[in-house]
């Protein structure tokens, strides 16, 4: 059983405090290398797609990714928990070290 958290980590440049995900060696806007943690909770889906077949893996069956942008403008690739579609508002959530997204309730 997979545990999950609220939110997802992010990664901010002590200096300039530009949002990163992953987090980068060298911050692109400023060069800084010290990075602080935030937490990101919800984001707008931009694109979906399916990962049909994962090489090596018997019994796959198909995932629903998304390409989502957080308020900061953090660009992030989440697994999807529900049948949402480009536009829609969703929570954020890391299960396991892995960021997912599922429908915002409410």
């Amino acid at each position: 059983m997979s545990t999950s958290n609220a939110g997802v980590t992010i990664w901010r440049c002590a200096n300039c405090r530009a949002g990163f995900f992953p987090e980068p060696l060298l911050c692109p806007r400023c060069h800084g290398d010290r990075f602080e943690t935030d937490t990101v909770t919800e984001a707008t889906v931009e694109e979906v797609s399916v990962i049909r077949h994962m090489l090596g893996q018997e019994n796959w069956q198909p995932r629903r990714i998304a390409s989502v942008r957080t308020s900061d403008g953090q660009r992030i690739t989440v697994g999807l928990r529900d049948e949402v579609v480009p536009g829609a508002v969703i929570e954020l959530v890391q299960e396991e070290q892995a960021p997912f997204g599922r429908a915002k309730i409410g």
